[in-house]
C-alpha cells in the first residue's frame, strides 16, 4: 500500500528557537513545482536573510545541511529544497543537468519574494549541497549574495566518477543507488517522473566530454561574480582536488579554509564544531546582514597543518613560496622494492643505470580484486588506516626515505612521475595506484593521500598543467606498446602535512585497487579481461622516476590565528544540541588531539 505524502516522518525533533513549515512549493519557469522545508526563527516577525540548500536527498533527514540550532535562532531562515524529480518535487531528476541548475535561479528568486525573506539569500551545505551552490552561482540570480560550499567537487569526471580515468565503482555504485532511492520515494507524487539512470550514463561515457562538462562548475569558475567562502576538509576522497583548483580561478571576493582531516565523516565535524560555524556566521553576517565582522580583513587563506596540528594564515593558494622538491626513486642495494627493506627515496637524481623494480600483478581480470598494501577506511571520510609496514606484498612496490633530520612541511598539490613498461600485449588494462604516507620510528605506516591514473590516458596537456598538477584530457585513450618505457605523470590529491623529524616519507605503488574498475566500456574489443602480469618501474639517469612535493619554507606569520579558527580541531568546542548529539552518538566529545 502506498503511503500518503502527509505520512512522511521527520526523524529529528525541531530544536528550540526554530519553527518548521513543511512542504512549501515554488513553481519553476517550466511549470514544475519544487518542494522545500522552511525553518524560521521562533522569535521575532522577520523578515530575515535566508540560507538555502538544494539536493536530491530526502529533505526530512537534513542531510549535510547547516546546523539549525546554531543559525536560525541568530536571525536566519534555513530553506532545504529538494532537487527537481526527487522526493516531493516534480519533474525528472538528471544529476545536476542544466534544468536543475536553472531551477536554482528560480528557487532563489522565489525565496526573495516571500514575506519572511528580507531579499538576501546565501547558500550553505556539504558535498552535493556544495556542488549545487556553484551551479546556482553560475546562473547569477540577483538576490543570491554569497555562498559557502563545503567539500564540493567541481570536476565531476576527474574527482568523482572516473578518478585518474578509472571508474570509481566503490563510491559511485553506493552513491548512485542511494540517490536513486532518495529520488524515487515517494512514487505517488503527481508530476514526478522516473529519475534518470545515472549509473548507466557513467558507464556509457567513460571519457571526459559534454555529459560531464555540463555538470562541472570548474569550467566556468572564472565567470563567477559572487563572494565565495570555500571550506575543504583535508585529504577527503572525492572533493578536495577540484574545489582547490576552482578556488585559484575565482576572481570574485573569496576566502578559503582547509580544515583538519576529521577522524569521522567530515559533515558531522562541520555540523558540530563551534569554531567552523562561528567563522561561517561571520561570513553570512557580513554579506547577508551588512555587519562588519572584519572577516574580510583577515588573510584570505587559512590552512590547518595535520602534522603540527596548528593553523596558519596565507595570502594565496597554492602558496607562492612553495619550493617544488623532487624525491627520486632508487634501487635498494639490499634488494628489490617489492619486499623489505624496500626501495630508497631521496633528493639525489639517479647517476647510474639502476635495475628497474618489477611489480607482479595478480592478473585477476577486469576489476583489480586484491588491492594494494594499505587501504583507506571508510571511503569518503578522509580517514586512513595506520598499519605495520608489511614485510612482503607481491602486488606493491614501496620506497622509503631515510629518517628526516628535521620537520618537512608539504602543503598543496603534488604529483609523481613514473617511468614504466608492461610485458604483455594487454597494456590497455594497465593502471597506476599510488599512495603517499609517513612511517613512524615504530614502523607504523600512516597513508595520507593518493592518486590514480589509467595508463592509456597518460597524455598530458602542457598548456593546462602546473607544478604538482599534471592535466590529462581523459579523451582518446591510447593503446601502449608492450616492453616500451613511457613517462606517466600522476596527480596526487593535495597534502596538508608536516612530516615529523625522525619519520620517513613513504611511497607505495600498485597496479590494482578493489575500489576501481580497470576494465571499462571504452576498452577495445578483444583486449579487455586481463591485467598485465609484470610492470617495470625505472629509475636511472634517462628515466628518473620521482615524487614532486610542495615543500613550504618557514616564513614569518602574516597574522596570529585566534578564535574562532584556533578552536577548529577534532574534539574542539562543539555545539550542544540534543537532536544532533543523538544522531552522532556523542562522537564530538573525543579528546583534543595534540
Amino acid at each position: 500500500m502506498k503511503r500518503k505524502i502527509n505520512d512522511i516522518i521527520y526523524p529529528w525533533k525541531t530544536p528550540p528557537g526554530v519553527v518548521l513549515e513543511k512542504n512549501h512549493y515554488a513553481t519553476m519557469r517550466d511549470g514544475i513545482k519544487i518542494a522545500m522545508d522552511v525553518y524560521k526563527p521562533a522569535e521575532g516577525n522577520g523578515p530575515w536573510p535566508v540560507i538555502l540548500s538544494i539536493a536530491p536527498y530526502k529533505k526530512e533527514l537534513l542531510m549535510e545541511v547547516g546546523n539549525l540550532s546554531f543559525y536560525v535562532p541568530k536571525g536566519y531562515v534555513i530553506v532545504n529544497a529538494q532537487a527537481r524529480g526527487s522526493g516531493l518535487s516534480q519533474g525528472k531528476y538528471n544529476f545536476g543537468d542544466e534544468l536543475e541548475q536553472q531551477d536554482g535561479y528560480d528557487i532563489v528568486e522565489w525565496i526573495a519574494k516571500q514575506p519572511w525573506c528580507d531579499g538576501n539569500v546565501g547558500m550553505l551545505g556539504c558535498s552535493y549541497l556544495a556542488m549545487s551552490q556553484y551551479y546556482v552561482a553560475g546562473q547569477k540570480p540577483p538576490h543570491l549574495k554569497c555562498i559557502v560550499p563545503i567539500n564540493g567537487m567541481t570536476d565531476i569526471y576527474r574527482n568523482a566518477i572516473y578518478q585518474g580515468g578509472l571508474f570509481n565503482s566503490s563510491f559511485m555504485h553506493m552513491w548512485g543507488i542511494m540517490t536513486l532511492k532518495s529520488c524515487a520515494w515517494p512514487s505517488n507524487v503527481p508530476g514526478k517522473e522516473q529519475p534518470d539512470d545515472g549509473l548507466a550514463a557513467w558507464y556509457f561515457y567513460p571519457e571526459d566530454g559534454p555529459y560531464y562538462w555540463e555538470r562541472s562548475a570548474d569550467r566556468r569558475a572564472d565567470e563567477l561574480d559572487i563572494p565565495i567562502f570555500g571550506i575543504i576538509a583535508a585529504h577527503t576522497y572525492i572533493h578536495t582536488t577540484s574545489q582547490l583548483i576552482t578556488y585559484s580561478k575565482i576572481k570574485s571576493p573569496k576566502k578559503l579554509m582547509i580544515l583538519p582531516e576529521a577522524p569521522v565523516m567530515y559533515m558531522l565535524f562541520v555540523d558540530l564544531n563551534v569554531g567552523i560555524n562561528q567563522e561561517i556566521l561571520r561570513w553570512f553576517d557580513y554579506w547577508l546582514k551588512g555587519i562588519d565582522t572584519k572577516i574580510m580583513d583577515d588573510p584570505p587563506v587559512a590552512i590547518y597543518d595535520n602534522g603540527t596540528k596548528k593553523w596558519r594564515y596565507e595570502n594565496e593558494y597554492p602558496l607562492l613560496r612553495t619550493k617544488w622538491t623532487k624525491f627520486f626513486l632508487h634501487r635498494n642495494p639490499a634488494g628489490p622494492a617489492s619486499k623489505a627493506p624496500w626501495g630508497l627515496l631521496n633528493q639525489d637524481a639517479p647517476t647510474e643505470n639502476e635495475k628497474p623494480d618489477k611489480l607482479k600483478s595478480s592478473a585477476l581480470g577486469a576489476a583489480s580484486m586484491l588491492g594494494s598494501g594499505l587501504s583507506r577506511v571508510p571511503r569518503g571520510s578522509g580517514l586512513y588506516r595506520e598499519e605495520a609496514l608489511p614485510s612482503f606484498k607481491p602486488a606493491i612496490l614501496a620506497y622509503l626515505s631515510q629518517p628526516l633530520i628535521e620537520n618537512l612541511t608539504a602543503l598543496g598539490p603534488l604529483s609523481i612521475n613514473l617511468y614504466g613498461s608492461a610485458d604483455t600485449e594487454d597494456t590497455y588494462t594497465w593502471a597506476w595506484f599510488v599512495k603517499i604516507g609517513e612511517v613512524a620510528p615504530n614502523d607504523k605506516v600512516r597513508v595520507w593521500t593518493l592518486g590514480n591514473l589509467k595508463a592509456s590516458f597518460r597524455e598530458v596537456g602542457e598548456e593546462k598543467s602546473k607544478p604538482g598538477q599534471p592535466w590529462h584530457s581523459f579523451q582518446n585513450p591510447a593503446i601502449l606498446e608492450p616492453n616500451t618505457i613511457y613517462d606517466f605523470q600522476i596527480e596526487i590529491q593535495p597534502l596538508f602535512l608536516t612530516f615529523k623529524k625522525g619519520h620517513k616519507i613513504y611511497v607505495e605503488i600498485s597496479c590494482e585497487d578493489p575500489g576501481y574498475e580497470i576494465d571499462s566500456t571504452c576498452d577495445p574489443v578483444g583486449l579487455a579481461g586481463s591485467v598485465p602480469k609484470k610492470i617495470s618501474v625505472y629509475h636511472d639517469p634517462e628515466h628518473p622516476s620521482h615524487l614532486l612535493l610542495p615543500v613550504i619554507p618557514d616564513a614569518p606569520e602574516i597574522k596570529p590565528v585566534g578564535p574562532p579558527l584556533s578552536d577548529i580541531y577534532w574534539g574542539g568546542p562543539s555545539i550542544s544540541d540534543n537532536y544532533i548529539s543523538k544522531f552522532i552518538g556523542g562522537a564530538s566529545r573525543s579528546k583534543r588531539s595534540k
